[in-house]
């Protein structure tokens, strides 16, 4: 956590005049005690959990989304499973750029997260395991492979798998999975594209674990944004018609012995992502509305996925989303902005302080940042709604900021953004 005033060399942001960009399509997903048979599974057998027929049901489904990484919960410990993954369901039809990483699992579950990626488009550079209970959190360092890749001019993305304790009264240990992955985020990716991903088991978005990754102060430098936060996703959606276009677990109205039943009624599964992304500050961005619920139309509420008609997706698709999980896949997509056609400029000397503020920030500059003429400031939210806004006149100036809500925000002079905290308590 930095309370000291931070120092920002920030790059001018031209992503407009970039000549080449591309998108990656990341997915989430349950596998549902994916290679597990037999007592001791949550009573899943090979006669209602056969790995064979979830490969076939993950086919249909994968061609469909066609992700460029692939993270999964409740996938079997046995190594020999990712090597069997990847040659049954990713790298087929002539494709062999597919790739995994050695499971970790210092937790000894049964149960562990896995990610699968395009090593076409990115390569995996770090493999961490977080010690979490019940299950370990899993900390990929990825970056992408650009024309242009040298050292030092890396677009990474780090993504977070975890899968906490389920359950109405685990709580407290979902929000203790949450912190550990904050502070490592925290102390090694607080200004990096990062996304946080998995079965978070959450019944509210009043859960203190959703709290803590989407409304932190004690890490000042990160915050997750959720990309429903602003087409009604967020809320009290347990059992809850009015979140029913959001909805991922259950699949199956009936019990089916291993499978959870009910139909669809909770949001358990998430991809997060940091501000940095959000905002698209290092070359990577959420690209808008494009986060869903694979299979969800709005219309099962309480009801198996492929009862009667589903309006998402083909009956084929509802079909096989209905035999893998009892979960629903959640999809993004991200656009990556691998090269620029124009040098990109430094605005020196933008500095920020006191970080976070209890009533007033000062911004200072070089005596080159400026511009001629007028220069204007702008303060907005997570949500890109400005709040704020006035005229620098001078290399230094002070703005009350007393009226703003607890909570972060960015500060645009010009074309540089920069990032503080408005807090009530020091």
């Amino acid at each position: 956590m930095k309370r000291l005033s931070l120092f920002f060399g920030l790059l001018i942001s031209c992503f407009p005049l970039m000549a080449q960009q591309s998108t990656i399509t990341v997915m989430q997903y349950n596998l549902l005690q994916y290679g597990n048979y037999g007592s001791g599974y949550a009573d899943c057998y090979e006669t209602n959990n056969n790995t064979q027929e979830k490969d076939e049901a993950i086919r249909t489904i994968l061609s469909d989304v066609r992700p460029d990484i692939l993270t999964v919960c409740e996938f079997g410990k046995p190594q020999n499973l990712q090597t069997d993954f990847l040659k049954h369901n990713l790298n087929i039809n002539g494709a062999d750029y597919w790739r995994s990483d050695n499971i970790i699992n210092y937790a000894n579950s049964s149960i562990v997260n896995h990610i699968f990626y395009d090593s076409r488009k990115m390569a995996l550079k770090r493999h961490v395991a977080l010690r979490t209970s019940p299950r370990d959190t899993d900390v990929y360092e990825l970056y992408m492979k650009t024309p242009n890749l040298i050292a030092g001019d890396t677009i990474k993305l780090v993504c977070i798998v975890t899968h906490p304790k389920a359950g109405m009264n685990y709580e407290g240990e979902r929000r203790a999975t949450m912190q550990t992955a904050m502070d490592y985020v925290n102390r090694y990716y607080a200004y990096d594209n990062v996304l946080i991903m998995g079965d978070f088991n959450m019944y509210r978005a009043s859960e203190t674990g959703y709290q803590l990754l989407t409304k932190t102060y004690s890490n000042p430098d990160v915050l997750f944004v959720d990309p429903l936060s602003n087409v009604g996703g967020v809320g009290e959606w347990n059992n809850n018609s009015q979140f029913a276009p959001f909805h991922t677990q259950s699949t199956r109205r009936y019990s089916e012995e291993c499978f959870s039943s009910g139909g669809l009624d909770d949001r358990f599964d998430f991809i997060l992502m940091s501000d940095e992304i959000y905002m698209g500050f290092n070359k990577m961005k959420y690209m808008n509305n494009s986060y869903r619920a694979v299979g969800n139309d709005g219309h099962h509420f309480d009801q198996s996925i492929n009862q009667n008609v589903n309006t998402a997706v083909s009956a084929a698709i509802a079909e096989a989303l209905f035999t893998c999980s009892d979960h629903l896949p959640v999809t993004m997509q991200l656009t990556v902005f691998a090269q620029l056609d124009v040098e990109e400029q430094v605005l020196a000397g933008f500095e920020v302080f006191p970080n976070p503020s209890h009533g007033t920030i000062n911004i200072s500059f070089g005596p080159t940042a400026l511009l001629q003429g007028q220069n204007e400031y702008r303060i907005t939210n997570i949500l890109g709604q400005t709040l704020m806004t006035g005229q620098i006149t001078g290399e230094s100036q002070q703005i009350d900021v007393s009226g703003l809500k607890e909570g972060l925000y960015f500060i645009s002079v010009n074309t540089a953004t920069a990032k503080f905290v408005k807090t009530n308590t020091f």
